[in-house]
């Protein structure tokens, strides 16, 4: 029923009570034992979720009734997440068996800070391009763009997360295929004194584990920008895998090995990766897969644990400390 003091609320105006229920959610996550600051990204998609997926909502409510039914619907969505430790369990045991390999996305980075597709915009217009299409025909404002982007990743740190994978390489993760053009997983690795081979370009690996860079390397820049050969591939671009690579998987018979697949961050919307990575690893044979990403909507998938990297790792990596060796 309709009272005076209520009325109807489009969802929009609804993120006005955004802040006081991150309050109280970063209470409940630390009363529960929780670092708030690993969980921060599930808080703000809860909330969102809350208000942008809750039919309940368009109920006319009081703004104090309005503000508790938002924070009670968030806490359901972090309570969800919170209980996926038969998930946790099951990934680490796989991860324990049989070894894995690991694929990462943008989602990886972000943890340390590093802009998403949607902020590299910034980076484009302060190189006076318009778009990623006028960026690819003029090759002086793509290096500077390159620059740019090595110049914001020499002031960032590896998370927690990327040290995680780098102590559990090689034991248990074969290889690791980094999509992105940081250089964080090499940080990582300086840090906590683990030696690592890189392929950053299409050519015959001569030995083996190795981090994979099929889309470009902040620590590989070159004036030109042909794909396998130091080339970025930009966000508008279909994927790109190297040649030595799809060999390597043959040579060293890691196409016919058993092993666990995770897939950490990234949306698999390139149809080459996958095609050539993603469905070749997980069906051909077929494989145990996990994904990692903040996708609420897949908290019903036994396969899909929704977290951020650097919480999910700690839960299911077999070395889940970090020592420099």
């Amino acid at each position: 029923m309709r009272t005076d003091s209520s009325q109807s609320y489009p969802p929009s105006s609804l993120y006005v009570y955004a802040e006081p229920v991150k309050r109280a959610l970063e209470s409940y996550v630390t009363e529960r034992g929780y670092s708030v600051s690993q969980l921060e990204p599930i808080i703000d998609r809860s909330i969102d979720e809350a208000i942008e997926s809750n039919p309940d909502l368009g109920e006319t409510l009081s703004p104090r009734m309005l503000r508790q039914r938002i924070e009670s619907n968030s806490k359901v969505y972090i309570d969800a997440v919170l209980s996926k430790t038969k998930s946790w369990r099951s990934c680490r045991e796989h991860i324990k068996a049989f070894s894995s390999v690991f694929l990462v996305g943008a989602g990886f980075s972000y943890e340390s800070d590093l802009p998403l597709s949607n902020l590299l915009k910034a980076i484009l217009d302060f190189c006076r391009v318009a778009d990623w299409e006028e960026l690819r025909k003029d090759s002086k404002s793509f290096l500077e763009f390159k620059r740019q982007f090595k110049e914001i990743c020499d002031r960032k740190s590896p998370s927690n997360g990327h040290k995680l994978v780098i102590a559990n390489f090689p034991k248990y993760i074969y290889e690791i295929i980094c999509l992105n053009w940081d250089d964080l997983f090499e940080k990582a690795a300086k840090s906590i004194n683990v030696p690592i081979n890189k392929q950053n370009e299409d050519k015959p690996a001569t030995s083996e584990r190795y981090l994979w860079k099929f889309h470009g390397d902040v620590e590989n820049i070159k004036e030109d920008n042909i794909k396998g050969q130091g080339g970025w591939v930009l966000p508008d671009e279909d994927g790109c895998v190297f040649d030595s690579f799809r060999q390597y998987l043959v040579q060293t018979r890691l196409k016919e090995e058993l092993f666990s697949f995770v897939i950490v961050g990234y949306s698999e919307n390139e149809e080459v990766i996958y095609n050539q990575i993603v469905s070749l690893l997980e069906k051909d044979p077929p494989r145990p897969t996990y994904r990692i990403g903040l996708d609420l909507k897949n908290l019903h998938k036994d396969n899909y644990i929704v977290g951020t990297a650097e919480f999910i790792l700690n839960k299911i990596l077999p070395i889940s400390s970090i020592n420099a060796s």
